[in-house]
C-alpha cells in the first residue's frame, strides 16, 4: 500500500453506445462540441436547451428541459472537453444530478469516425421524463442522441451563427424601408453607427468570433442589402476594439446610446446588438450590462430591454421559450 492510501477503482459505465460517422474526426468533434447547434438548431428531438448566465465560478451551464408525453423534466447541464479530448456532458442540478456521458472519437481512415458513449449514473440510476432507464433504455437513450447529432451533419459548417437570423431581421422591414427613402448622407450616417453599435457589443472580449461575424454579414445583407468585404470588416473590428480599450465598456455604451437616440434609432441599435451578442452562446453577464448602459442612454427602458432579449431568444431558437426564465432579476 503507498503513503498515498489504496487508490481507487475507476468508475464503471452503466451503459455504452456507439454510431459510425461519415466524417472526419475533426469535423465530428467540432460537431458534438458546437453547443450552439444544440440550443439553436434543436437538433434533440422533445429537448429545449438554453444558455444560463455564467456561474461564479466560470462555469457556463445549460439549462435542459426534456419532454415526454405531458411531462416536462427540468434540469441544469454542463458540455464541455474532458481528459484526453473527450466530450462530456455533466448533469449538475436536478433528478440526474452527478451522471455524466463521456463521449471518445475514434478515426477509421479519414473519411470515418465512430464515437462512443458511455453513461455514468449512481446508485438511483438514470431518469427521463416517465421514470428510470433500464441499462437498455439508457442504451437507446444514448444512441438517440449521436443519431441526432449524425443526422445535424448534413450541410453542417463548423462554427458559423446558429438560429434563424434572417427570421429576426424580418421585423425590421420597416426600418430598411425608411432608412432606403433617406438621402445618402444621412443613410450612411445611420448605417455607421448602427454597425459601430453592434460591433462594440460583439468586441466586449476583445475578439469577435465567427457566429458574431456571420450575424452582422446576415444583418448588412437584411437591412441593406449588401456587403463588405474581410478588409473592412477587419477595420471595424479593430476599431471597435480599440475604442472599448480607450473609453471603457461603460462610457462606450453610453456614448453609442446616447447617439442612436439622437438620431432616432434607439430601438434598432439595441435590437442589433441583443442579435449579435445572443447569437454565440446566449448573452454573457458582460454583454448583458453592456446592453443594460447602451438602452438607458437609449432612452430604453429596461423592462423593454428585457422583453427584447427574450423575443429574439426564442425567434433565434425556432419557438417559444416554455420556461420564460428572465436574465434580468
Amino acid at each position: 500500500m503507498s503513503a498515498e492510501g489504496p487508490s481507487q477503482p475507476a468508475p464503471v459505465p452503466s451503459a455504452w453506445a456507439s454510431v459510425d460517422f461519415e466524417r472526419p474526426l475533426a469535423t465530428v468533434r467540432a460537431l458534438l462540441f458546437d453547443v450552439d447547434l444544440a440550443v439553436r438548431g434543436r437538433i434533440h428531438r422533445g429537448v429545449r436547451l438554453q444558455w444560463l448566465p455564467l456561474s461564479p465560478s466560470g462555469e457556463r451551464r445549460l439549462r435542459q428541459q426534456t419532454h415526454v408525453l405531458d411531462r416536462m423534466q427540468d434540469e441544469e447541464v454542463v458540455i464541455e472537453e474532458g481528459p484526453d479530448g473527450t466530450w462530456v456532458k455533466r448533469f449538475v442540478e436536478g433528478p440526474n444530478a452527478g451522471a455524466s456521458f463521456v463521449g471518445t472519437f475514434e478515426p477509421d481512415g479519414d473519411a470515418l469516425t465512430r464515437v462512443r458513449l458511455a453513461a455514468f449514473v449512481g446508485s438511483r440510476g438514470f431518469a427521463q421524463g416517465l421514470g428510470k432507464l433500464s441499462p437498455l433504455g439508457l442504451e437507446k437513450s444514448m444512441k438517440r442522441l449521436l443519431g441526432e447529432y449524425k443526422r445535424a451533419l448534413e450541410g453542417y459548417e463548423p462554427g458559423r451563427a446558429r438560429g434563424a437570423v434572417l427570421a429576426v431581421a424580418t421585423r425590421w422591414a420597416g426600418a430598411r424601408a425608411s432608412m432606403k427613402a433617406l438621402e445618402a448622407a444621412k443613410r450612411r450616417s445611420l448605417m455607421g453607427t448602427l454597425l459601430e453599435t453592434a460591433w462594440s457589443v460583439a468586441a466586449l472580449d476583445d475578439e469577435v468570433d465567427t457566429a458574431e461575424r456571420d450575424a452582422m454579414k446576415a444583418v448588412v445583407g437584411a437591412l441593406w442589402d449588401t456587403r463588405f468585404d474581410d478588409a473592412m470588416e477587419e477595420w471595424m473590428v479593430r476599431a471597435a476594439v480599440a475604442a472599448i480599450g480607450k473609453q471603457g465598456v461603460e462610457a462606450r455604451c453610453e456614448a453609442l446610446g446616447a447617439r442612436l437616440k439622437a438620431l432616432g434609432i434607439a430601438e434598432l441599435g439595441i435590437a442589433i446588438a441583443v442579435l449579435v451578442a445572443e447569437v454565440s452562446h446566449g448573452l454573457a453577464p458582460a454583454e448583458l450590462l453592456a446592453l443594460r448602459h447602451l438602452a438607458a442612454a437609449a432612452g430604453v427602458a429596461e423592462g423593454d430591454l428585457a422583453a427584447l432579449v427574450r423575443r429574439t431568444d426564442e425567434e433565434l431558437s425556432g419557438g417559444e421559450d416554455p420556461s420564460r426564465v428572465s436574465m434580468f432579476v
